[in-house]
């Protein structure tokens, strides 16, 4: 008969690992998560894998032990937590809580003592128990029934493993470490007695009780040092040895594992943003219990027709060839009037063997009037592309009333994703078909015209039903956190006119642009010709590991930063070295001038539109965490301005005859915000009295007049109120203004 299996978890082994080998995670609140996330990972493993019978996690106590009461200098040398690690400790408890495990702490205890007590326990009731622990404290617990493994190394240390590791059984770790001492938790030991010594001496005597009475046997001067510190080895093992009779309010029994409580585990993963494990949490075989239908035939078409047109809302989506409003054509539409409903009316599937449907005009032509209709309240999740596409397609989408996507954004604007996947998983505990899953990646992808319809219209019905759930939720919410002004006020009337500024796009210069091409790549070639002649021969410019060895092998130059694969070539290092040779600054200028030929002469030429010789960008309300704009595809907002070369990209940009451009801007609207937010004495005296902030900042920082301010300081003083602003950290504050 197998024996059913314990499993006990060191908690604090697990955080402290977790929190070493993970970056420092933060989710959008900008709250530390990495240590929380790292143990969940590691306690799900254990679960998955092992499948245990029983399962506890030991956390020690943060008040003083019986050891330190015995040896106030116990474990004195340790670092102090620090508090990026403490502030996570909690949250792994309730990891732990909503996982169904048990956990102990006790009062003037260690958690190895809890673990000693329960394997102890364990055994009496004829289970067997593994440790999950580095601890080599642990090892005096071995048996024939405890086990301890090393998850890092992979060891699961029985009796012979023990033996392997120190020379001697389980029993006698604990003479040996009160020999040789625990340096990580201050236990002395016997000073110049080191692992190799203790081994010999108890491997000779037994035990330390047996060494001190027979001290005279020792030899010379290692004689005169165990007599010197007989007291400290006595108090070492002492300390060294686990009190396995820890009062506990509850024993084994308390272990037994049981079934995660799966709200609570969803609702805190939620809170703490763990989407991969959330994802790994629901299954796609949770199916929600709908009714989803595909539309066929012009009779079931009309009734569907007539339900749009009667209702006070209804949630769209459609499914298109490109992610690109400007470039996609419609293959089907869908639409849900309540929850747990949704409808999908193929239009435009076009693979051999694709089922009859209806014209994608004579849907058009009947969906318009129900679609311009005002009064109708529409949802959607990114509905701008719905608008610029239906747009296309003869129709004026009224009634914009909610987009979910934008909803998200309002309620937690430094989240890092607002897809609907990802609202869906938070708030409907629902894992949805990617669409990867439909079109598949990379060069394998297809169009979604090529997908069968029965593959398509479950994951458009959900598309459209999901979004019409999460509107009363986050409707909901923005209401209970004062955010329904803002978001129907200001984001919601915003849609339109940015579709249309999408739709209308900026002229492009296509002439001046191959021209600046042909220049470009002649700067590129003459460049190329200089690096070959300093380098002495010709190489691939490009390559890091290629400049790396005519830099360094070739040229002798001093490296200054290693990397994985050899010396770094980065633009640090390229500048430092260009201080005594010319080649480092020729490659800057190439790998700056490659990057306005790629990022934006050649990106630009294949961004127009040939149907309006036009470049279309997307106008972005949900990425920034300040509220405001960004620009996609090309990324109007950050054409370079301020190199010669820059500014030559920039007269690209051509406004159409007759019109002019014209460039506002507020004036310094985020300080003038925080002025108002803090109610600043200094800044609202600024901005009231129609001063220059950052020269007023500079003279505070440089302890000068206002009047002696330079323009160089100024700029620093303007990356210190900005930085104040937003959040910049210390080391951030450091890079940008090149200082300490």
């Amino acid at each position: 008969m197998v024996q059913p299996k314990l499993y006990i978890i060191d908690g604090n082994a697990y955080i402290h690992r977790a929190y070493h080998a993970l970056p420092p995670l933060t989710n959008s609140k900008g709250q530390l998560i990495n240590a929380v996330y790292g143990f969940t990972r590691m306690l799900l493993k254990i679960l998955r894998q092992e499948k245990p019978d029983y399962i506890a996690v030991c956390f020690d106590s943060p008040h003083p032990t019986f050891r330190h009461e015995e040896f106030p200098a116990y474990k004195a040398t340790r670092k102090e937590t620090p508090d990026e690690l403490r502030s996570q400790i909690p949250l792994t408890m309730e990891v732990v809580e909503a996982l169904n495990i048990a956990s102990f702490q006790a009062k003037g205890y260690e958690a190895d003592d809890i673990i000693a007590t329960l394997a102890k326990k364990a055994k009496d009731k004829k289970i067997s128990t593994v440790i999950v622990t580095g601890d080599k404290d642990m090892l005096q617990l071995v048996d024939d029934s405890v086990n301890v493994l090393n998850e890092p190394k992979g060891i699961l240390y029985d009796e012979e493993k023990v033996k392997e590791r120190f020379g001697v059984g389980p029993e006698q770790v604990v003479d040996i470490m009160g020999l040789a001492g625990d340096s990580s938790d201050n236990v002395p030991g016997v000073p110049g007695i080191g692992e190799k010594t203790a081994l010999k001496l108890i491997k000779q005597f037994g035990n330390i009780e047996e060494l001190l009475k027979n001290v005279s046997e020792v030899e010379g001067k290692l004689q005169k040092k165990i007599r010197e510190f007989t007291e400290q080895a006595e108090l070492s093992k002492r300390l060294v040895r686990l009190d396995d009779d820890v009062p506990l309010k509850e024993g084994v029994s308390a272990c037994k594992f049981r079934d995660f409580d799966r709200q609570k585990l969803l609702k805190l993963f939620n809170l703490l943003e763990f989407k991969t494990l959330i994802r790994d949490l629901i299954t796609k075989e949770e199916a929600k219990d709908v009714k989803y239908k595909t539309i066929f035939s012009k009779s079931d078409f009309e009734k569907l027709k007539d339900k749009l047109a009667e209702c006070k809302a209804f949630s769209l989506d459609l499914e298109t060839t490109s992610s690109h409003p400007m470039e996609a054509e419609i293959v089907g539409f869908s639409f849900s009037v309540k929850a747990k409903e949704a409808y999908y009316i193929p239009v435009w599937h076009s693979y051999l063997g694709a089922p009859e449907q209806l014209s994608k005009d004579y849907v058009i032509n009947e969906l318009r009037d129900v679609l311009e209709q005002k009064n109708i309240k529409k949802y959607g999740q990114n509905i701008k592309y719905d608008f610029i596409v239906l747009k296309h397609n003869g129709i004026n989408l009224k009634g914009i009333y909610f987009d979910t996507m934008i909803a998200s954004y309002v309620l937690n604007p430094s989240k890092f994703n607002h897809g609907l996947s990802d609202m869906v998983l938070e708030y409907l505990s629902y894992k949805m078909t990617s669409i990867t899953d439909l079109i598949g990646k990379g060069a394998k992808q297809i169009t979604m015209d090529r997908v069968e319809v029965e593959k398509v219209a479950p994951y458009a019905c959900d598309d459209a039903e999901t979004v019409f759930r999460l509107e009363q939720i986050l409707d909901k919410e923005m209401e209970e956190k004062n955010l329904a002004k803002l978001f129907f006020d200001v984001e919601m009337p915003l849609v339109e006119i940015l579709a249309e500024m999408e739709m209308l796009g900026i002229k492009v210069d296509i002439n001046y642009l191959k021209e600046l091409d042909v220049d470009f790549s002649g700067r590129l070639k003459k460049l190329e010709e200089e690096i070959y002649k300093k380098a002495y021969q010709k190489f691939n410019i490009n390559s890091p590991k290629q400049l790396s060895f005519i830099l360094f092998k070739k040229l002798g130059l001093p490296p200054l930063a290693k990397t994985k694969t050899g010396y770094s070539t980065q633009e640090s290092v390229l500048r430092e070295l260009a201080r005594t040779n010319e080649l480092p600054s020729l490659v800057l200028e190439y790998r700056e001038l490659m990057k306005l030929k790629s990022t934006y002469v050649d990106s630009l030429t294949n961004l127009i539109n040939p149907a309006t010789a036009r470049v279309h960008t997307s106008f972005n309300q949900t990425v920034t965490a300040t509220g405001r704009l960004s620009s996609s595809e090309p990324n109007l907002q950050n054409i370079p301005i301020r190199t010669e070369l820059g500014r030559k990209i920039r007269r690209a940009f051509i406004p159409e005859d007759g019109y002019k451009f014209v460039s506002c801007d507020y004036s310094q609207i985020d300080l003038r915000v925080l002025a108002h937010v803090s109610g600043d004495k200094n800044l609202c005296e600024s901005f009231l009295n129609n001063e220059d902030i950052h020269i007023r900042t500079a003279s505070q920082i440089f302890g000068v007049s206002t009047d002696i301010v330079t323009d160089q300081m100024r700029k620093v003083a303007k990356t210190v109120n900005f930085g104040l602003s937003y959040g910049m950290s210390a080391f951030g504050l450091s890079r940008d203004l090149g200082i300490d």
